[in-house]
């Protein structure tokens, strides 16, 4: 797959933040290019049976593919944090 020749979203660096939904404080980091994530003031509510985070399949056919559950440091409000796939 060719990498993208313009920014992909926001200020165009490759790692864009998101923020609790409640609190609308940064809480981590998404790759755009490389899908990876970075957790920095969340706790991993579901995790895979050896104890690391997981993306969960939703099901969905119309909205994100795989989600993750997660707690606000700053907050203590839980929330998913959905991903497109398109798979």
């Amino acid at each position: 797959m060719d990498e993208p020749s313009q920014p992909v979203s926001g200020d165009g660096a490759a790692e864009q933040p998101f923020s609790c939904p409640e609190c609308d404080r940064t809480v981590g980091r998404a790759n755009v290019l490389t899908g990876d994530f970075y957790f920095d003031y969340v706790k991993l509510i579901s995790n895979s049976l050896v104890g690391s985070p997981e993306f969960r399949n939703t099901g969905l056919k119309d909205g994100p593919q795989k989600a993750i559950e997660l707690r606000c440091d700053h907050c203590g409000a839980e929330f998913t944090l959905g991903v497109e796939t398109n798979e």
